[in-house]
C-alpha cells in the first residue's frame, strides 16, 4: 500500500505543476510550487531505503546520464545568469523531481501509468464540472473559446490528455499481448473524456501530432506485414490534420499575416535567435526566458520560446541544445530497445516521440518540470529497470521459455 501511496505522491506532485491558481508577481509565480517540493520531498522520504539501492543499469542508461548532464551544466549556467534568483528554484525543483523519481525505478510503469490516467480523469472532470458551475476561469481569455479547465493553459491541458490517452492506449494493448482481460467500457469511457477535452483545448498542431503518435504506437503493436501501410497512412492522416488545422483553418479564419506566421511564433523565434548570439555559449540562465522579453512585448511576453531547442539555446547555450537533443534521442532510443527486448509497447517510446513532435512548436523537454516532463522520466526509468530483470530472466531460463507470455513476472508487468 505505502508502494502505491509513493506513485500517487509523485504522480499528484507533477500535476500540481500544471494546476491553475492565484498568481504572486509575474505569470510563473504561483502558490503550487511548495507544495510541488513538499510533496516530492515526502515521496523521497517514503522511499530512502528503495533510493540508495537504486539498479546501477538505470542509473547508468543513457538518458538518466543525459539528464543529469543537462542538470549540471544548467546549475553551474547560474554563475552567469543574468537572473540567477529566478531560475535557482526551478533548478532544485528538477533535482529534487529526478531523486523522487529514482526512488520509484522498482515500481511496475504500468501501475504509475494508470495512476496517471485515473489522476487525469478526475481532473478532467473536475474541470467540466467548474464549467457547469460557472467558474470563468476554465476558458483561456481570447476571442477564441479553448478550455482548459482547472489546469493553468489550455495547451497544458492538451498535453495532459493527451499523456492520459497515449498511456491508456499501451496499457490496453499490451495486456491484449500477454492474453489478459481489457475492461473495455471504462477504457472507451477515458478515452472519449480524454479525447473530448483534448479537442475542446483546441491545440491544433499538438492535435496532429498526437494522432501521428497513435499511429506509431499501431507501427509497432501490428505485424510487420502492415508496418509499411500504417507508417504510410500516419504520415499522410497526420500531414493532412497539420495542413488542416495550422495552416488552413488560421488562413480563413485569422487572414494571411496570422497564418504565415503559425500563431505568431515565427516572430518569436526569430527575436529569439537574434538575442541569442548575444550569448551563444553560456546563454542568458536557466528561466530567465519571460522576464527577458517583456522589455520587447511591453506588459506581456511569451512564457517559453516555442520550440524547445530555440529556447535551451537561449536560456543554456549551445551545450544545452547538445545535452537536450541527446537526452531526446536516448529516449526514444530507449523506448525502442524496451520494445524490441520485452516485446511489450513502451510508454517511453510514445510518450517521448509525442514531446520531441511537441517541442518542435512548444517547450516541454529542456523547460522548467511539467507534467508530462516528469511522467516521461518516471515512465522511463520503470521501464529500464523491468527490461534488465526480463534479459536477466531470459538469459536464465531454458530455450523453448524464451517466448512472450513465459517470461516470470512479465503478464503482471503489463497489467
Amino acid at each position: 500500500m505505502l508502494r502505491v501511496l509513493s506513485i500517487v505522491l509523485l504522480v499528484l506532485a507533477l500535476f500540481f505543476m500544471s494546476f491553475d491558481s492565484p498568481r504572486v508577481g509575474e505569470e510563473e509565480r504561483r502558490i503550487w510550487t511548495p507544495v510541488v517540493l513538499g510533496l516530492a520531498g515526502l515521496v523521497l522520504m517514503l522511499r530512502v531505503p528503495l533510493l540508495l539501492k537504486v539498479d546501477t543499469r538505470v542509473l547508468l542508461s543513457s538518458p538518466v546520464l543525459w539528464f543529469a548532464a543537462y542538470l549540471v551544466w544548467i546549475s553551474l549556467g547560474q554563475f552567469s545568469s543574468i537572473d540567477p534568483g529566478e531560475g535557482r528554484n526551478h533548478i532544485v525543483m528538477l533535482w529534487v523531481v529526478l531523486l523522487a523519481i529514482l526512488s520509484l525505478t522498482d515500481e511496475r510503469p504500468s501501475v504509475t501509468a494508470w495512476v496517471y490516467v485515473a489522476t487525469m480523469t478526475l481532473v478532467i472532470v473536475a474541470s467540466w464540472m467548474a464549467m457547469a458551475a460557472g467558474w470563468p476561469g476554465v476558458a483561456a481569455p481570447g476571442a477564441i473559446w479553448r478550455f482548459k479547465g482547472i489546469i493553468r493553459h489550455e495547451q497544458t491541458m492538451a498535453f495532459c490528455c493527451i499523456a492520459a490517452f497515449l498511456c491508456a492506449v499501451v496499457w490496453a494493448l499490451n495486456r491484449r499481448r500477454v492474453g489478459l482481460p481489457v475492461p473495455t467500457p471504462l477504457l472507451l469511457l477515458v478515452l472519449a473524456l480524454a479525447a473530448g477535452t483534448m479537442l475542446a483545448a483546441k491545440a491544433r498542431s499538438f492535435t496532429a501530432f498526437f494522432v501521428l503518435t497513435l499511429f506509431a504506437v499501431a507501427f509497432f503493436h501490428l505485424p510487420r506485414r502492415k508496418r509499411f501501410v500504417v507508417a504510410v497512412a500516419g504520415v499522410v492522416v497526420g500531414g493532412g490534420l497539420y495542413l488542416a488545422m495550422d495552416v488552413l483553418l488560421p488562413l480563413l479564419s485569422r487572414g494571411e499575416a496570422q497564418d504565415q506566421t503559425l500563431s505568431g511564433r515565427l516572430i518569436v523565434w526569430e527575436l529569439t535567435l537574434q538575442e541569442f548570439w548575444k550569448r551563444p555559449w553560456t546563454g542568458f540562465g536557466f528561466a530567465t526566458y519571460q522576464d527577458y522579453f517583456f522589455r520587447f512585448w511591453g506588459d506581456w511576453a511569451p512564457g517559453h520560446g516555442h520550440n524547445s531547442w530555440v529556447h535551451v539555446a537561449f536560456e543554456n547555450g549551445i551545450p544545452g541544445v547538445v545535452l537536450l537533443t541527446g537526452l531526446t534521442l536516448a529516449l526514444l532510443r530507449r523506448g525502442y530497445v524496451f520494445w524490441r527486448d520485452t516485446g511489450l509497447l513502451s510508454y517511453t517510446l510514445a510518450l517521448a516521440l509525442f514531446c520531441t513532435l511537441a517541442d518542435i512548436m512548444s517547450v516541454v523537454l529542456g523547460g522548467k518540470m511539467t507534467t508530462l516532463y516528469g511522467l516521461v522520466l518516471v515512465l522511463f526509468v520503470q521501464e529500464e529497470h523491468l527490461r534488465a530483470r526480463v534479459m536477466a530472466q531470459r538469459r536464465a531460463a531454458p530455450e523453448p521459455a524464451r517466448v512472450l507470455p513465459a517470461l516470470p513476472g512479465l503478464a503482471t508487468a503489463a497489467a
